[in-house]
């Protein structure tokens, strides 16, 4: 039976050039509806590549500003833009290929069922040890305080309902957007569902840097008193 609900999947995307053209090449050949890519202020020519290789494709939409904002502001934006879509459901993706787009078909699948729908990778060697341990930190801090066991705090490969969108909205500008949101999940009581995604890393020095992680992990008990 194939779905009556409108999926819009989000791409933000920060100098990541060619990989972005890539990823998003990939995107398209597995998921057959609307896709918003954000451009988050990129330095390089990350923009004009976009622009070039997809400006006949009518599905996909660029968003892009001059002025970097952060991932969690694009992914704001992102959705903002696939509500106006009339989306009922969106799936972040990252562009640097480090989240296989094969698996956007499961996520669509388990969107009918589910509110909110993440991928986990396996906290394994094949993520950097710096990551591999502020993860599992996070995944034992944010169990405690806020009750909710979720294998893997830190991917970004998600997807959720337009319904649940307002009691997980985050604050949150750059990194910490899954932490944060994982806290209101947790707060709010709410279900999800978890499945297995692989684990790749491309380039262990890009993405959340070890201070990044930190300035995430002394936000979690301003979450936790923050009503």
């Amino acid at each position: 039976m194939k779905s009556s609900q409108k999926i819009v999947v989000i791409i933000p995307v920060y100098n990541e050039n060619q990989r972005a053209v890539k990823t998003i090449k990939d995107v398209l050949r597995h998921f057959k509806g609307e896709i918003v890519v954000v451009d988050d202020g990129s330095t390089d020519n990350t923009k004009e590549l976009v622009e070039r290789h997809f400006k006949d494709i009518s599905r996909l939409t660029l968003i892009s500003y001059k002025k970097n904002k952060g991932k969690g502001a694009a992914l704001r934006v992102g959705v903002e833009m696939a509500w106006k879509k009339g989306g009922e459901a969106v799936i972040f993706i990252d562009a640097d290929g480090q989240h296989n787009p094969k698996y956007l078909k499961k996520f669509k699948r388990k969107l009918e069922n589910n509110k909110i729908v993440f991928g986990y990778r396996m906290l394994s060697r094949k993520m950097p040890f710096l990551r591999r341990l502020g993860n599992i930190v996070a995944v034992n801090l944010i169990r405690v305080l806020f009750n909710i066991r979720k294998k893997d705090l830190l991917s970004g490969y998600l997807g959720f309902k337009k319904e649940i969108y307002e009691k997980i909205k985050w604050t949150s500008d750059r990194y910490g957007i899954e932490t944060e949101m994982a806290t209101k999940i947790g707060r709010n009581k709410l279900e999800f569902y978890e499945f297995k995604i692989d684990t790749i890393y491309i380039d262990k020095y890009k993405g959340v840097t070890l201070l990044d992680a930190i300035k995430v992990l002394v936000q979690i008990p301003r979450w936790y008193f923050t009503k």
